[in-house]
């Protein structure tokens, strides 16, 4: 009804020369059905029938071993054990997809603000499974007899086995922690590291951190190996520089002065985000006599993250500017002799 009312004020409009807005219930943007209330609760009650099913088929499976004569403790509390951790699994899932929610609607979308979220994320997913194995193993304790203890109760050579095989685990957690803490660099970011390692992070993990480089190949590196690393965060970087060194001909010496000026005048037409207020270097200058050349250097500084499509075409236009400029003045350039 409401449709055929708008439909026919739209045709009175256009007959007298005017048009009305269609209603706010034909504008609005219907939600998808995986955001709605009842897909939540039909997709929960789903999931839980599904661990039920888990837990009565090992119920069935403890059920075959006693009617196959097995008698063993461990066959009597297993289904009760299974049980235990099917449901206190799931919903320990529930309780990381819930938590996580509440962080994305709690914090901004700034990239910031999303790396920090990526920070509590994973340190709340710490504590949350932390407590869920606490829980299990006292669990474990009351209903198998079997104490914390006796897990480590191993002889002497099991004791040294163990704390070798986790030191190199527990320094790479404790410098994945560091990293995280930081905040020199989030998902998303694109970083150099002194070592020359460079690309966009996409996962920082505990135990390593994935590196996509430019070729598209994705490498994890350990979390051990790049703390002690200086890391330079290109995407935090709000300005850039762009330096070049010219080789001018003996021949045209006397064409510099005209050159520099020319070359400044071309970069401030070709260049808006270029940084003229003294706050950084601008300059065009004749550096040196070299064996078979007259050295000229360019060096200027841009409001543009040294990173991305926007660098390297304002990169591109500096060169233009200065190719301009040459060619103005009469200059030549000077090859380089092999040797």
């Amino acid at each position: 009804k409401k449709v055929q009312e708008w439909v026919e004020q739209q045709q009175s409009g256009q007959e007298g020369g005017g048009e009305g807005a269609p209603p706010a219930f034909l504008t609005r943007r219907k939600k998808s059905f995986k955001d709605t209330l009842i897909y939540q609760v039909v997709d929960h009650v789903s999931q839980a029938a599904k661990v039920g099913v888990a837990v009565i088929g090992a119920d069935c499976l403890a059920l075959i071993g006693k009617l196959m004569g097995n008698d063993h403790d461990l066959m009597d509390n297993f289904s009760r054990i299974f049980s235990k951790v099917a449901y206190t699994g799931w919903i320990t899932h529930r309780l990381q997809a819930f938590k996580r929610y509440l962080l994305r609607n709690t914090l901004g979308k700034s990239k910031i603000e999303l790396g920090k979220l990526n920070i509590i994320d994973h340190l709340l997913d710490g504590m949350i499974y932390s407590l869920w194995l606490i829980f299990l193993l006292d669990f474990l304790e009351v209903q198998t007899g079997m104490a914390v203890k006796s897990l480590f109760s191993v002889g002497a050579t099991g004791t040294l086995v163990l704390g070798l095989a986790s030191k190199d685990i527990a320094s790479q957690i404790m410098n994945g922690l560091t990293l995280h803490l930081s905040e020199k660099m989030y998902e998303g970011d694109e970083v150099r590291f002194s070592d020359g390692t460079s690309g966009v992070i996409v996962k920082m993990g505990w135990m390593e951190t994935m590196i996509r480089s430019s070729d598209e190949l994705v490498v994890g590196i350990p979390n051990t190996h790049l703390s002690g690393q200086r890391v330079y965060n290109l995407s935090r970087t709000p300005r850039s520089q762009v330096k070049q060194s010219l080789r001018i001909s003996y021949n045209d010496a006397d064409k510099i002065p005209k050159l520099l000026e020319a070359i400044k005048e071309e970069i401030k037409e070709a260049c808006p985000k270029l940084i003229t207020d003294g706050s950084r270097a601008f300059r065009a200058y004749w550096q040196n006599y070299e064996d078979d050349h007259l050295a000229v250097v360019v060096d200027c500084h841009f409001t543009i993250k040294p990173t991305g499509d926007e660098y390297w075409s304002n990169r591109q236009n500096m060169l233009e500017a200065i190719y301009r400029a040459v060619k103005k003045t009469g200059v030549h350039f000077e090859k380089a002799v092999k040797s």
